[in-house]
């Protein structure tokens, strides 16, 4: 299958383009950004530094000291025409709110800092009670208040079977953000925002197409290495290496019924008192399942803790192709960590003095197992 990101990588000649609009309006002066996409069901940041003495009016300092509210979206990409870029030729990277603004006189700066939409769902805390609904309803009702475009597959069964025996997620006090990722856990469904969407649907598939970066050691003919990325990192964890099993007990009340469940079933997990490594045991009480439901629940949570061993970070010039939701192949090091990994963070940023740049933290577990990983 081909890379996502096609050799040679990059081009021989970049002239990247970024924008920032307020409130839909272009903003010209800015002399940096920062934007910081996540997969860890957590708003995505950004940081954007805006030159006083490059601010056109009415934006100035005196405006931004006066605003209570500052909408927030940061656009880059590779336009036709590099002098004049069209905001609709480049990619929304984040669109969201400032949390904090900071003046700064001596230097001639304004900086915001701030979060995705997600914000919206961390900040609000509520009680309210949704037995009689299920967790797609309860998406959905939510994205719908805040204006977001629920992107949400339908499931069957109500909130309130799932924590009828437990005082929990219906009754107490969170944010709604955190209600929604409680309802994504126990579905095994991802949960995030991307621009004005709320995507709340079930893990995709294993992709065909992966993003490369490819590695060359140095030669007798070539004295150095080669690669399409600037640096790269790799560590392992060796606990998790170890191996690493899971138990899930439930109580289903239906079914007036106890259910256990192990995954993998072939590993023998430490003993209290033993003192030879074997794998780590850890153990989850989780309500209302069946057996099957156990096994699959068993064999998520494996799979998220395993998806820890195996770490990649990098830097390299920055494209507009990788996000969260894609698969990234290491391949030319010789070594078990030519692999298959999943991006933790992908954070892209633009200067004068440094152009578009990226950075890259991604994870997995170790050898064949990797391709199954989440």
């Amino acid at each position: 299958m081909p890379d996502l990101n096609p050799t040679p990588a990059p081009p021989p000649v970049r002239r990247p383009r970024g924008v920032v609009r307020i409130g839909g309006k272009v903003v010209e002066g800015w002399q940096s950004w920062e934007v910081d996409n996540n997969a860890y069901r957590s708003a995505d940041t950004f940081r954007v530094v805006f030159a006083l003495a490059l601010l056109r009016q009415p934006y100035d300092a005196d405006w931004f000291s006066r605003q209570e509210s500052l909408e927030v979206e940061i656009l880059a990409g590779f336009p036709a025409d590099p002098d004049r870029p069209d905001p609709s030729e480049l990619d929304s990277l984040i669109l969201g709110h400032a949390d904090e603004l900071l003046f700064d006189p001596t230097r001639g700066t304004i900086e915001l800092t701030g979060r995705d939409l997600t914000a919206l769902l961390i900040d609000t805390q509520t009680s309210e009670n949704f037995p009689d609904h299920t967790a797609s309803q309860i998406a959905t009702k939510l994205a719908e208040r805040y204006q977001l475009t629920p992107v949400v597959t339908a499931t069957k069964t109500k909130a309130g079977d799932y924590y009828r025996y437990e005082h929990a997620v219906t009754t107490q006090q969170q944010s709604e953000w955190e209600l929604l990722t409680q309802l994504a856990n126990v579905e095994d469904f991802v949960l995030y925002v991307k621009g004005r969407e709320l995507h709340f649907e079930p893990r995709p598939a294993q992709q065909a197409d992966h993003y490369a970066i490819d590695w060359a050691a140095a030669s007798a003919e070539r004295g150095h290495p080669v690669a399409n990325a600037c640096a790269v990192q790799f560590s392992r964890n060796l606990t998790i290496a170890k191996g690493v099993a899971v138990e899930v007990r439930s109580w289903n009340a239906e079914h007036k019924k106890a259910f256990k469940a192990s995954w993998p079933k072939e590993v023998k997990a430490a003993q209290p008192g033993q003192s030879a490594a074997r794998a780590q045991l850890y153990r989850y009480a989780i309500a209302g399942l069946t057996q099957d439901k156990a096994l699959q629940r068993a064999q998520s949570i494996y799979r998220q803790i395993v998806a820890h061993e195996m770490h990649l970070t990098a830097s390299l010039p920055a494209d507009n192709v990788l996000d969260s939701g894609k698969t990234l192949l290491m391949r030319g090091t010789g070594t078990a960590f030519d692999q298959l990994y999943y991006p933790e963070s992908v954070t892209r940023s633009m200067s004068i003095g440094d152009g578009y740049r990226m950075s890259i933290r991604a994870k997995n577990t170790a050898g064949p197992q990797a391709e199954a990983a989440p």
